[in-house]
């Protein structure tokens, strides 16, 4: 009499790959805190025109490496991936918030590029700026408290200038499903609404992704 036989193990199931269009089918859903629709764009569109990134180009770095890298927390760019992005400038808050959402490779390519923005993130915590003799420090640090997530991860990046002048931007990622989702709020009203129009992004994403 034959003996009972082993059952096989269940492969884990794939996490979906979406194509460029679904993205920003799931972008034109999101809705930011004002109630209006998103200003939607490739990923690549929204990044040419972060103003963190032409802000790093007029003035001298340091540490000088910080000026070539995807710091202060951003999400690195992953070849091969789709994406679709979304965003808002609130004039009322004067806050712009942006949703990014990336597919269309593994997830074990999401999660590299997740990890590079951390030790980014960590090499580059403090930076300044300085060009025509006036100075900038800008500070990241790790921060809790945007949308609910699991496993999100994010930062709040402080910038000061010797005038006292001062401005914060928010951002976090997480990968949920096969898609890394990232948002950032900044401008002069962040400190006081940012995280949680950065959190409302998130969660609405989210709960996009099924």
């Amino acid at each position: 009499m034959a003996g009972p036989t082993a059952s096989a193990t269940p492969t884990p199931k794939a996490a979906k790959q979406y194509s460029n269009d679904e993205l920003m089918a799931m972008v034109k859903q999101i809705k930011p805190g004002s109630g209006t629709e998103l200003t939607t764009a490739s990923a690549e569109e929204l990044a040419g025109a972060n103003p963190v990134k032409a802000l790093m180009s007029m003035f001298t770095v340091e540490p000088a490496e910080c000026k070539e890298l995807e710091t202060l927390g951003s999400s690195e760019p992953v070849a091969g991936s789709t994406s679709a992005a979304g965003a808002e400038v609130n004039n009322e808050s004067s806050v712009m918030t942006t949703v990014t959402l990336t597919s269309g490779v593994d997830v074990k390519s999401l999660q590299r590029s997740l990890d590079a923005s951390v030790a980014n993130a960590a090499k580059c915590a403090t930076m300044t700026l300085s060009m025509a003799r006036q100075s900038m420090t800008v500070a990241t640090d790790k921060f809790a408290g945007i949308g609910t997530v699991p496993g999100t991860i994010a930062y709040r990046t402080a910038m000061s200038t010797q005038s006292g002048a001062a401005q914060s931007t928010y951002m976090a990622h997480a990968i949920k499903d096969g898609v890394l989702i990232s948002v950032t709020a900044s401008g002069k009203g962040a400190e006081a609404s940012g995280a949680a129009s950065a959190g409302a992004l998130m969660d609405q994403a989210a709960a996009l992704i099924k």
